[in-house]
């Protein structure tokens, strides 16, 4: 036994792949240590368990099939679960059966290919992104062209009451139209930006959004809360930050209740070492419970009586994703919103100096 296996280790040992020898009922006889270092499973951990107990259950057929062509050389692709759970995927080779005296089975090679397959899936998924986009944008541009296009035959014949009616019609359209355009050259821009690390003043960032918003319709009788907790600098992209919290503040703006007594809109923001929780809550008209799970859909409007083009939280979404972190949403139809966002601190990266204990609360 012990030649046997010092035979298996000269043969196999230096080869970056994971080498398995199986018996004829496809047990594991041999694994090569390559198993711990993509698999992070111990190779006395594998011994004498069967093959197919590590392959999914819906692929096992096909692992069965590639295993039983072995006498003509057969490749196949397969993907396994990782002591912790990840997908991991192979390019799998089976050679001929074992010609040696003293083993007889397989020998099973799994060439490591998860990083070229993530590509691959992310590419894809980025096709299918770009073909859903370009169908959406010409939908969406045609609608105001077309309706611009029609009041432009109305103006043809109206009188002059109707004519600056229908010019200011126009002039709304175009308006639309403009902001659509606008919307998509910043999700366009944004997208093909590299992610970039910079301290963030994130209190005057807020406040400056904030200001901004206070010339929008319906913002008047909003009050603002802004409650900024530091407990060290906040490294991150700039604009990217900035586009998520201008477009979830601006959507709490064009979404409040005017039926309501009073509006607010709570910031509630916390920088810490790892992250930047951010947590926006607003008291307007909120969502129904059928729209939530689709308002980060590209051009979903959960409510179309509002102004809006139904890019804005694709594009919070999109960004978020693209630095790491995560949203989430609770929201009641006549009781208001929350969102909740989590994005990574790149301080350590950026060997930002830590800054513990600064909290400051403010009403604007």
């Amino acid at each position: 036994m012990i030649k046997s296996e010092n035979f298996l280790q000269e043969l196999f040992e230096d080869s970056r792949a994971i080498v398995l020898v199986t018996d004829e009922q496809y047990n594991i006889r041999y694994s090569s240590s390559a198993v711990e270092s993509i698999l992070g499973l111990k190779p006395v951990a594998v011994a004498g368990k069967n093959v197919f107990e590590f392959a999914p259950a819906e692929k096992r057929d096909q692992w069965r099939n590639c295993l039983e062509q072995a006498g003509k050389s057969k490749y196949a692709e397969i993907h396994l679960k990782s002591a912790v759970g990840e997908d991991v995927y192979f390019d799998v080779s089976v050679a001929n059966r074992v010609a040696h005296h003293e083993i007889r089975g397989l020998v099973i090679m799994l060439h490591d290919i998860t990083s070229r397959k993530r590509e691959n899936l992310e590419l894809e998924r980025e096709k299918e992104h770009l073909d859903q986009f370009i169908f959406k944008t010409t939908h969406d541009l045609r609608a105001p062209i077309h309706s611009a296009m029609g009041l432009m035959n109305l103006l043809e014949h109206a009188n002059g009451a109707d004519r600056t009616k229908y010019f200011q019609m126009v002039r709304d359209t175009l308006d639309k139209l403009e902001s659509l355009i606008e919307e998509v050259n910043h999700l366009y821009r944004v997208g093909k930006m590299a992610v970039s690390n910079e301290k963030i003043d994130l209190r005057a960032m807020l406040e400056a959004e904030i200001d901004s918003l206070k010339n929008y319709p319906n913002a008047s009788g909003i009050r603002f809360e802004l409650d900024c907790i530091k407990e060290a600098d906040l490294f991150s992209d700039p604009l990217r930050v900035k586009t998520v919290i201008g477009n979830i503040l601006s959507n709490a703006v064009k979404y409040s209740d005017l039926k309501k007594v009073s509006s607010r809109i709570q910031i509630l923001a916390k920088v810490t070492e790892e992250n930047l929780e951010l947590m926006i809550s607003d008291n307007g008209i909120g969502i129904a419970k059928e729209s939530i799970g689709r308002i980060f859909d590209i051009f979903f409007r959960a409510n179309t009586e509002a102004p809006g083009t139904g890019l804005g939280l694709h594009i919070v979404k999109d960004t978020i994703e693209r630095l790491k972190g995560s949203i989430q949403v609770e929201s009641q139809l006549g009781i208001g919103t929350q969102f909740k966002i989590s994005l990574p601190n790149f301080a350590f990266s950026a060997h930002a100096t830590v800054l513990s204990g600064n909290e400051s609360k403010a009403v604007l």
